[in-house]
């Protein structure tokens, strides 16, 4: 057996998997987020560390304690927040994790101080809040004693990892979505550090993703149920992990995610960047390929949000099916999903949310049917991006939580106008941490052998309906006016 654990916005998932793919058991254990005051979102580190220890418990329990068949374990992790660690690998404060809004004085600094184009040239990426770089500056400035007494500066999973192992480091994949590093180069980016004056010392060795990334140590071994001396692979981000379990390698090939947040990206064996930098571009699982991203700060987190709001504890599920009652385009209603700010295609942290043409007519499904067309519209957005720069559509597979309502699809299939697919992968993001634990130990001899052993799409394709599809896309148009009609009346 293969392991992989998935560090989430909201929970951790450890999935146990045969080398053919096939999910034998999945561990999950939720932990908070907290906000201390108005835009600021933390985590306890200690909270993933325990729930990843009662996650593989749970999930060992679940598969019979098969303890000596599980071969190897990697990881897959929300990216960009940082973990400050002191000379002892102790945790200085609280993690600042990815949706975070403090830092916007900070981007607006570097964005004005080092400029558009030696971000694209040094980092190939946008620079947001959330992000290492920018929680890293706001740290240096508002909290010096703390920035003082760091020793390392690391991402989240790369955290829970160094505790089960003592083997501090990251990986490519993770490392590009800091604002810190050269996707092109495979390095930390020397010419951004010392523009921004930050010690390399302070962030960890870069390693491959199936690069062997020490062994089960023994009390961490015992607590979870596993042999110590167990051998952990690095692991990847989890869109990088969710694309390789759904085999999302080659030109061609998009994954649209809609998570906690949404993302679409599409391999690519260029790592030239978008000069605009309006999408992402990240490393791969393996060498040599990179993904073009584009992302939504609030698409499953809108739903959440208007659940909270209206009807606390309604099941996501029934909420979709009054949705469904609702015609599309909701009879004019328009939502912005920018609770949190946006990123693809504004990198604007101010951005704020609205719902535009509410009447007297409107009712709860045309006001939830308008939140799930607002956050795939904003999908739309990165894939028009991507489109202009080359990328081909040829294949789009949808993951993530939405694809447990056919509402969820069918919008993408009508918005996006193109069928849309889907895998049997269970857990895409721990399933391809566990992959790349297969490939670290050799199970698999790449990337491409691991996807086309285990990979399986589902039979049914849904596809575009013609007239709602010509619906969306002349009501997509006047989506597209809405920020910039926002922004200049705020």
């Amino acid at each position: 057996m293969l392991l992989g654990i998935d560090l989430g916005t909201s929970s951790i998932k450890a999935a146990l998997i045969r080398e053919d793919g096939r999910c034998l058991a999945i561990g999950a254990e939720p932990y908070a987020i907290s906000t201390p005051f108005p835009g600021w979102a933390e985590q306890d580190a200690e909270d993933w560390v325990q729930a990843t220890l009662r996650a593989v418990r749970s999930a060992l329990a679940q598969a019979g304690d098969q303890v000596e068949a599980v071969a190897a374990l990697s990881f897959s992790g929300q990216s960009h927040g940082g973990v400050c660690l002191g000379r002892h690998g102790e945790v200085l404060r609280p993690a600042i994790i990815w949706a975070d809004q403090r830092s916007a004085q900070q981007v607006d600094e570097v964005r004005r101080n080092v400029g558009p184009e030696n971000l694209a040239r040094w980092t190939g990426n946008p620079l947001d809040t959330g992000f290492m770089l920018s929680t890293w500056l706001w740290l240096r400035q508002h909290e010096p004693e703390v920035a003082a007494r760091a020793a390392f500066f690391v991402l989240p999973k790369d955290y829970v990892r160094y505790r089960l192992t003592g083997v501090l480091a990251t990986e490519p994949s993770d490392a590009g979505t800091t604002g810190l590093f050269d996707p092109a180069r495979v390095r930390w980016s020397q010419p951004l550090l010392e523009a921004v004056d930050i010690d390399p010392a302070l962030l960890p060795d870069v390693i491959g993703s199936a690069a062997p990334a020490g062994r089960l140590l023994p009390q961490a071994a015992a607590e979870m149920g596993l042999a110590a001396g167990t051998p952990v692979f690095a692991g990847a981000a989890d869109q990088a992990c969710q694309a390789l379990a759904n085999g999302i390698l080659a030109a061609g090939d998009v994954s649209s995610t809609i998570g906690t947040g949404g993302q679409l990206s599409a391999p690519t064996t260029d790592a030239t960047p978008d000069s605009g930098l309006r999408l992402h571009l990240y490393n791969h699982v393996a060498p040599g390929l990179w993904f073009r991203m584009g992302a939504t700060l609030s698409a499953g987190l809108s739903l959440t949000w208007l659940r909270n709001l209206l009807q606390p504890g309604t099941p996501f599920q029934q909420m979709a099916d009054w949705a469904n009652t609702a015609p599309a385009g909701s009879e004019g209603l328009f939502f912005v999903p920018h609770l949190a700010g946006e990123r693809t295609p504004h990198m604007d942290p101010h951005a704020r949310a609205a719902f535009i043409g509410l009447t007297l007519r409107h009712r709860r499904e045309h006001i939830i049917r308008a939140v799930m067309e607002g956050v795939v519209f904003s999908l739309r957005q990165a894939l028009d991006l991507m489109e202009s720069l080359g990328v081909e559509a040829r294949r789009v597979v949808a993951s993530g939580g939405a694809t447990q309502h056919p509402l969820w699809l069918q919008l993408q299939a009508d918005i996006y106008d193109c069928p849309i697919h889907r895998t049997l992968t269970v857990e895409a993001a721990a399933t391809g941490a566990a992959l790349l634990a297969g490939i670290g130990v050799g199970v698999y001899g790449d990337a491409q052998d691991a996807a086309s052993r285990t990979v399986r799409l589902h039979d049914e394709v849904i596809l575009p309906q013609p007239e709602e599809a010509e619906h969306y896309r002349r009501a997509f148009t006047t989506y597209r006016d809405l920020y910039p009609a926002l922004k200049a009346a705020s």
